[in-house]
């Protein structure tokens, strides 16, 4: 979490008031995540001035980040840009979020399973590389392990499946309409697709 300390008086007025669009803009940003919370505090409101000195405020704006667990704030030294604080954040969060609350092509990803997608070429080796990968899913505390597992089973019996699932998924979101949270799940699964695609076209252009 990241956490300010705004604090609005003479001196600071116009900082204060040049960074809050931007914050919350970023709070929008990571609406979604239910790990990352953005706050705000008015550091010369009656119940938050004691905040403000536990936590040795002295200027203003501050801007403080919280890991998870922990109640020992890291200083935020870096950019006040939206673009510079969702960068700051995904690094310490672990999140993939973009300017605008998107996510990237790494989100839903799991590299460790992107080295057996590398691997495989169809046919029997695809069967021994699925093999491989529901060993290693099983041991993986990730939502979207399983999905690999799923993606290699459907191309040992349809090796046009890639292609079709990432048609599907694409209208899906063209549509619009969806939850936010429908959204990230169908935003992950296409680019856990697109390295599935890319090696599907490689092996083809082999053949």
């Amino acid at each position: 979490m990241i956490q300010p300390s705004l604090i609005t008086n003479t001196k600071s007025r116009v900082d204060c008031k040049s960074l809050a669009p931007t914050w919350e803009t970023l709070a929008n940003d990571f609406a979604a995540e239910p790990t990352v919370l953005i706050a705000k505090v008015d550091a010369e409101a009656p119940n938050a001035k004691s905040v403000a000195q536990e936590q040795g405020v002295k200027s203003y704006p501050t801007i403080k980040f919280f890991p998870k667990g922990s109640k020992e704030p890291v200083p935020y030294e870096g950019a006040r840009s939206e673009q510079a604080f969702v960068e700051y954040l995904n690094g310490k969060a672990g999140t993939h979020r973009t300017v605008g609350g998107g996510l990237d092509v790494t989100a839903g990803t799991i590299a460790a399973l992107d080295t057996f997608v590398s691997q495989f070429t169809g046919g029997e080796a695809l069967a021994t590389v699925s093999e491989q990968v529901i060993k290693a899913a099983s041991g993986l505390k990730d939502t979207y392990a399983e999905y690999y597992v799923k993606v290699f089973n459907k191309l040992s019996t349809n090796p046009g499946y890639v292609e079709k699932e990432s048609k599907r998924l694409k209208n899906l979101l063209s549509k619009g309409g969806l939850a936010p949270e429908k959204v990230d799940d169908l935003v992950k699964r296409s680019n856990i697709l697109s390295k599935f695609a890319a090696k599907v076209e490689s092996v083809k252009e082999e053949l």
